[in-house]
């Protein structure tokens, strides 16, 4: 396995993001090659210096529900803005604000009457805000601030097709993991929309991730999608993938023929 793909998963597994028969493979690598335990305990220690610095650190819970996430920022807003925070501790607190506005939108809105335009107007333009600023901060340099954009859109009562388009190129390019896993949760919301099925069974094809491979795989299964069987047959040809990938893909093809 080339070294950087080594790197890349053990980072992974000192950050808490593998489970299952990943997390196994590297376990039982870290225990039985020197090369990889040499790695881990480099990389652990260096993981340990990070930690004292909690604006390095990406959020690692998916499936928030929106009040999780609200109370989130909100309490981020709390804490004291380091001098020279910049643009990411900014744009943070747009997305909390935005995430604000609709929930006092959303409240307002059970009780207005339908016949109410203007109220009606001002909703919309809230989302539209809401939908700028998730496009804004998935641009953003921070991983947390990215999440945020991703966490955020779950407010919003549909994905068009500019949101669509950016989640799926988080999920193809994000250097993130978390970020790329939170997309795909996103994504897989709307699953049944013919333009997300088609991007998640090419994604198959570009995604360099061994943990988003994996759940891409479940994911794919879980929907039936026949049109998964060739490029999971590839996956499973590919060498340059870690053995646990080109297993999955294999049960993939097993589940879906």
């Amino acid at each position: 396995m080339e070294e950087n793909r080594m790197t890349e998963l053990i980072n992974d597994y000192i950050d808490g993001y593998l489970s299952g028969e990943l997390k196994v493979y590297v376990e039982k690598h870290i225990r039985e090659d020197q090369e990889w335990k040499s790695t881990y305990e480099k990389y652990s220690e260096l993981n340990k210096l990070m930690n004292n610095d909690k604006e390095l650190e990406a959020a690692a819970q998916l499936s928030k529900d929106f009040q999780q996430f609200l109370d989130h920022e909100i309490e981020n807003q709390t804490k004291v803005i380091p001098i020279n925070a910049g643009s990411n501790n900014k744009r943070r607190y747009q997305i909390a604000a935005a995430v604000a506005i609709l929930a006092v939108g959303y409240i307002l809105g059970i009780s207005m009457n339908k016949g109410n335009t203007d109220e009606m107007d001002k909703l919309r333009n809230e989302m539209a805000a809401t939908k700028a600023l998730v496009l804004n901060s998935l641009d953003d340099q921070s991983a947390s601030s990215r999440l945020g954009a991703v966490n955020a859109s779950y407010a919003m009562s549909s994905m068009d097709d500019d949101i669509i388009q950016a989640f799926v190129k988080t999920l193809n390019t994000d250097e993130n993991i978390n970020v790329r896993l939170a997309a795909l949760e996103a994504l897989s919301k709307y699953a049944d929309d013919e333009k997300v099925r088609k991007a998640l069974i090419e994604s198959l094809s570009t995604q360099d991730k061994p943990a988003v491979q994996i759940v891409l795989i479940n994911l794919l299964v879980q929907l039936k999608e026949k049109r998964a069987i060739e490029p999971l047959k590839k996956l499973t040809e590919d060498e340059d993938n870690i053995e646990a990938v080109r297993d999955e893909a294999n049960y993939g093809v097993f589940k879906l023929s």
